[in-house]
């Protein structure tokens, strides 16, 4: 009787669950589900609005057979992957700053990295555009230092992009990681000083393993969002660094092949995925890690 009663209230727990998240979900479904797979649709198609062929995957074996298609992808891979690690790289120090830190200036320190998320993308590009351009702050600070006889070209190349993109990112990183070393108790740090650890070997021991789920939270935020990236790689790459976002707007708004431009939609989206699952993966091993 007593399991038959647990079970009824279960139940109930399970159908009131439903019914309080049942709008959430039906949000999601008309909002992202359905144009995902009117996307995928579309990308099996050879014409729109009015295809001639209801299924076909020509669209998928031209892009593994064009290499400007393969270029822009790997562009955008090893795009995401250095604005990864050098957001992982100098977002780390920030982050540990922040959280051990007592300074007085903390608040404007932590102010300073995220206000470029108080700004538009498009207006942080105009000003790497001032700042870099042939007649910008730098070249003019280097001619009147009298290191260069000329301007040097600074933009529209792949390490403006990613100057562009660690710029805009770095919050996400930094904020990922502060969340995950706060919860890092001290007196671990100070457990290991006491069997004489040194501050390397506590670091590499203690801290790092354990701000690791936040440090792997933060590379995947930044890997999809530059993934998905379309202003700053076209306005400081100038068309010359050419990624699979640009890439999407080309087949679409300029050669109006919208089933080209789903086609290469869908396959950006199962790439990314697949990073992303692989992370979760090491993220989860992680933590049933320190759980043990």
């Amino acid at each position: 009787m007593n399991a038959r009663l647990k079970m009824t209230a279960s139940r109930r727990r399970l159908v009131s669950l439903l019914i309080s998240i049942s709008p959430a979900l039906i949000l999601i479904g008309a909002l992202f589900l359905l144009p995902l797979l009117r996307l995928i649709q579309l990308s099996t198609t050879d014409a729109y609005p009015k295809p001639s062929e209801v299924l076909t995957f020509e669209n998928y074996a031209e892009i593994f057979a064009r290499a400007f298609h393969l270029t822009s992808l790997v562009t955008s891979l090893e795009l995401a992957v250095v604005v990864t690690v050098i957001t992982a790289v100098l977002g780390y120090p920030l982050a540990y700053y922040l959280v051990r830190s007592t300074s007085r200036y903390k608040a404007l320190i932590l102010l300073a990295i995220i206000s470029p998320l108080l700004i538009s993308v498009v207006v942080r590009s105009i000003g790497w555009l001032i700042l870099l351009g042939r007649e910008g702050v730098v070249n003019q600070l280097l001619l009147s230092l009298g290191l260069v006889s000329e301007p040097l070209q600074l933009l529209y190349n792949f390490m403006t992009v990613v100057v562009g993109e660690v710029n805009i990112l770095m919050p996400f990183m930094v904020l990922s990681l502060t969340t995950s070393l706060s919860q890092i108790p001290r007196s671990l740090e100070e457990g290991a000083s006491v069997m004489g650890a040194g501050a390397v070997q506590r670091f590499l021991r203690v801290t790092l393993p354990l701000s690791a789920p936040g440090l792997i939270s933060g590379a995947m935020l930044v890997f999809i969002l530059t993934m998905g990236s379309y202003v700053t790689p076209q306005m400081l790459g100038g068309g010359k660094v050419n990624v699979i976002t640009t890439d999407i707007y080309s087949r679409m708004m300029v050669d109006f092949d919208w089933p080209m431009g789903a086609a290469l939609s869908v396959v950006t989206l199962l790439l990314t995925l697949s990073v992303v699952v692989v992370m979760s993966r090491i993220q989860s091993r992680l933590m049933g890690g320190m759980t043990r």
